[in-house]
């Protein structure tokens, strides 16, 4: 599970998945771009690599062919 803190609205928001778009589910703000944090432990989780995100975009956006 991981958490991003809003900016915004002060607020924590939780998500199961690392992918994808983020929004904030109070206020709207798009956290996609802000850094993960393990929902327990609130340690900052390490950005995917380039080349493995590159590759889900892929996947995502062609369908898995």
């Amino acid at each position: 599970m991981y958490r991003k803190n809003c900016d915004r609205c002060h607020r924590p928001s939780y998500s199961s998945s690392e992918h994808g778009m983020w929004n904030c589910p109070i206020c709207g703000n798009d956290l996609t771009a802000y850094p993960f944090f393990n929902a327990v432990t609130l340690e900052r989780v390490g950005a995917v690599p380039k080349g493995k995100l590159e590759s889900y975009r892929y996947v995502l956006n062609n369908g898995n062919q």
